[in-house]
């Protein structure tokens, strides 16, 4: 086999150094002084590695925060007028660890200043917030307009929670962490942090509820200095206060609703003596209290940077690898992110040590550290959208310069949050990671990573661990589901065999701390260590394998399973309704895959004779097949959202959904009117149309073999 299909690959580098302690010594908000003072470090680290470039790349941001001298409260008064209680703004520290004057208070990101001009007006239990939840609300009579919405954390991105609340007329939303989601073991002492990983009931959860990516000031363009800005009331900004509180002081409110209708059982939470009664009154004894929600939150312009470093390629130096993670945390990000840096940082490290040996990799590696993750993907998006130049000459330079150039992008934002293994992403990436996974030693007590991968899906009857695509919440976002590149991200999660929670429990509050991750998530950081030999193998697969070693037959096989599901619960008649050419999609998929199926197999015939020029031009026909799939304008009333078989869905930032554009169309179509339907089925049959021409394209890229 000729030298250029290797793949070099080494674990031997590998060593735990105490970058997550300096990581996490200090709270690192986006764009504050140690934000930044982490960024020039990380810049540092990056040129003491050898890098050939590793530059400060700053953007001019909105940004918010909550008033430290003025804090967001919610108080309860009785009949009196006397004050009975006043939440927490902050958490009360547990462990040395925990205090730090400069610890943001509690609050949601973009949410207004704002104060219920009648406390009177009731507070309504809305469950997680979803869609259904609502609709179940309507169906029981509970009217939430003029009302405050009371919602738990989970399920679905907060800023779809304010969203749902916010459409139904409602006045402002509290959210708050149930023990059933953050405490399984119980809310004493013993049972949660400091002793546990478990959040106590002071643990608020932060973040941002911005329903887009990037700069909201800046949409679809780099926040430069000299930008131009829309207003602020263009920019799609919660309208409705909102404010996080701990379970503690969630109780003390829920316990005094009343109930006059039936709480669905599913929506019964984890609060000892509460029946999470819906409201909108309290009871009797507290039938004259009246509560009031008063946010402080203000807007700012701030600087946020990004830093990126780069390897340059010994033999083809314009192809790019990618490793990204966020920087900036609404704490001491002991897990999110200092994890993931962490793992960066030795990753990089590595391949120093390797470059120091005489390595050099075949194509380039860029390492990116971005700024303002946690306010929307800010550092990420922003970018990518200083070439959005490029994207004017779509069929061309965006091939040739950020899309056809750059084969794919891991991200690591959570390295360490539980045990598992979780690496959703392209289906063209799902091979390679298990292949990977193969030869990494196990975290726990396997001998490999995917020994202990299997393991815990077959306790959750599957055969294989189970491959999953992209829903939106890190900064892979718009790389993949603008530009149509690649992604992998890498994280290792909680067990849900034995706990189904959402998310870790300390996520995005106080208590997300480096001592947390040293006694309670990952004793001797094997974990960390796991995740940055995964991210350093992956680097070196793709950046050294001759041909770009995607698991092709993966894509149309990941189409036509998510094309199967959108025809469930009836909708493949109403689609067939609408359009009768509908089942044409179906035939071009079922093409696509017969297509997908001949090129692998040239490809295999001709991998032990294959002179530079045409493995060069074969890789390109590689790099654009995914491509294929991004739409220049967009999802239907989704302009920034190209990708057309996998991306977000619009109702839950962090899902994903195969054919996003179909089901977006599809949502609310039996209640619309004549008139709105018509028009309805006038955009369905065209997304139709387009889809089956998008994968028409497919077929016809790979059946084109006069380049190789």
């Amino acid at each position: 086999m000729p030298q250029y299909y290797q793949c070099r690959i080494t674990q031997r580098y590998h060593t735990i150094l105490p970058i997550p302690q300096e990581l996490t010594r200090k709270p690192h908000l986006a764009a504050t002084p140690r934000d930044d003072v982490l960024a020039r470090m990380i810049r540092d680290r990056f040129v003491a590695s050898g890098f050939d470039t590793a530059d400060l790349v700053p953007y001019d941001l909105l940004l918010s925060r909550p008033n430290h001298t003025n804090p967001n409260l919610i108080t309860l008064t009785n009949g009196a007028g006397e004050e009975v209680f006043r939440s927490a703004f902050k958490e009360i520290p547990l462990h040395e660890d925990d205090e730090d004057p400069e610890f943001v208070h509690s609050f949601n990101a973009y949410t207004p200043a704002g104060l219920n001009p009648d406390p009177g007006v009731g507070v309504v239990y809305a469950n997680y917030g979803r869609v259904e939840d609502f609709d179940e609300l309507d169906r029981l009579g509970v009217n939430v307009t003029g009302r405050i919405v009371m919602a738990r954390y989970g399920k679905i991105f907060r800023g779809n929670k304010i969203q749902h609340a916010q459409d139904r007329n409602a006045v402002g939303v509290i959210l708050f962490s149930d023990p059933l989601d953050v405490a399984l073991e119980g809310v004493t002492e013993e049972a949660v942090y400091p002793n546990k990983g478990w959040l106590p009931g002071t643990g608020m959860q932060r973040g941002t509820t911005f329903m887009g990516d990037g700069d909201p000031l800046t949409p679809g363009w780099p926040s430069t200095e000299h930008a131009y800005r829309v207003d602020k009331e263009e920019a799609g900004l919660a309208q409705i206060p909102c404010q996080p509180i701990g379970y503690n002081d969630a109780k003390v409110i829920l316990e005094k609703l009343r109930g006059d209708q039936q709480t669905p059982e599913s929506w019964v939470g984890g609060l000892e003596g509460v029946e999470y009664n819906l409201g909108p009154y309290f009871k009797a004894d507290f039938s004259d209290y009246r509560l009031r929600l008063q946010t402080h939150n203000y807007e700012l312009r701030a600087r946020s940077y990004n830093v990126i470093g780069t390897i340059k390629g010994e033999v083809e130096p314009d192809r790019y690898v990618f490793i990204g993670n966020h920087r900036d945390a609404w704490g001491y990000g002991g897990s999110d992110p200092s994890s993931g840096t962490a793992q960066m940082l030795e990753t990089a490290r590595v391949l120093g040590e390797l470059m120091k040996d005489g390595w050099r990799p075949r194509r380039s590696i860029v390492f990116c550290s971005w700024g303002a993750e946690e306010y929307g993907l800010i550092g990420s998006t922003e970018w990518v959208e200083v070439r959005a130049y490029l994207f004017l000459f779509f069929s061309f330079i965006l091939r040739n310069k950020i899309g056809g150039l750059t084969m794919f992008h891991v991200n690591t934002d959570t390295c360490a949050s539980g045990p598992i293994l979780h690496a959703p992403g392209s289906p063209l990436l799902w091979d390679p990671i298990v292949k990977i996974a193969k030869m990494v030693p196990g975290v726990r007590n396997g001998e490999t990573v995917y020994e202990e991968w299997e393991e815990y899906e077959k306790l959750r009857n599957h055969s294989t661990p189970e491959m999953r695509t992209l829903g939106s919440g890190s900064d892979y976002a718009h790389f993949s589901f603008y530009c149509g590149i690649p992604c992998l991200d890498i994280w290792f999660r909680r067990d849900k065999n034995k706990y189904d929670i959402s998310i870790y429990p300390a996520y995005h509050t106080g208590y997300d701390t480096f001592y947390n991750i040293d006694h309670n998530i990952d004793p001797g950081f094997r974990i960390h260590q796991g995740c940055s030999r995964i991210a350093s193998l992956t680097l070196r697969y793709f950046a050294d394998s001759a041909i770009i070693p995607y698991s092709l037959e993966k894509l149309p096989t990941a189409i036509k399973n998510a094309f199967e599901k959108v025809k469930e619960k009836g909708n493949g008649e109403k689609l067939m309704a609408i359009y009768d050419k509908f089942p044409l999609l179906g035939e071009a998929i079922d093409n696509f895959t017969m297509t997908t199926s001949g090129f692998v197999a040239k490809i295999n015939q001709m991998k032990e004779d294959i002179d530079p020029v045409t493995l060069r031009s074969l890789n390109d026909q590689i790099m654009k097949l995914e491509q294929i799939f991004i739409m220049p304008a967009g999802l239907p009333g989704r302009p920034t959202v190209r990708h057309a078989i996998f991306a977000p869905s619009q109702f839950d930032n962090y899902a994903t959904a195969g054919f996003p554009g179909i089901s977006d169309l599809l949502y609310g179509y039996d209640s619309l009117g004549t008139e709105e339907m018509t028009a309805r089925q006038k955009e369905i049959r065209r997304h139709i149309s387009d889809l089956t021409i998008l994968v028409q394209r497919a077929s016809s890229l790979l059946e084109d073999f006069h380049s190789i």
